[in-house]
């Protein structure tokens, strides 16, 4: 038995983030100042819980400035299905993100699930499809 899991601590005083993760997608930052979507690259193990006896689980620190947006998935969403059996993907994932950059952490959550929703059509799909879009205020 085992579990995926991404835990994540926020500090609004000074706008930073620390992730860890233990087998589970990592998450995009969008970044509010060049409008560049990045994955955020984790260090140390990540493994699901449950793999192995020991593992050497690290935080990742990561620095936001007003206007980014992290956005945290379940690899249901980048494995979404259509009925030709074609994988949504990463790429139409940064896609959508990129092009979202004006957009509030609420419609951006909106246009991801249609998106994939709209690929994916009436095809059964076989995994959750979760997806959190946290937005840092410009104020």
């Amino acid at each position: 038995m085992f579990v995926a899991l991404l835990y994540a601590v926020l500090d609004i005083r000074d706008q930073a983030l620390e992730i860890c993760s233990a087998g589970q997608t990592q998450p995009i930052h969008l970044v509010a100042e060049t409008g560049e979507a990045v994955l955020v690259e984790t260090i140390g193990d990540t493994f699901p819980l449950g793999i192995l006896d020991s593992a050497d689980y690290q935080g990742t620190p990561v620095q936001l400035s007003p206007g980014d947006k992290i956005v945290f998935y379940t690899d249901g969403i980048v494995e979404a299905m259509n009925k030709k059996e074609e994988m949504y993907g990463f790429e139409r994932l940064f896609d959508v993100v990129k092009a979202s950059h004006a957009m509030d952490a609420e419609s951006l959550l909106t246009e991801i699930i249609s998106n994939v929703n709209a690929f994916a059509g009436d095809a059964e799909q076989h995994d959750d499809i979760t997806v959190i879009v946290l937005s840092v205020s410009n104020t």
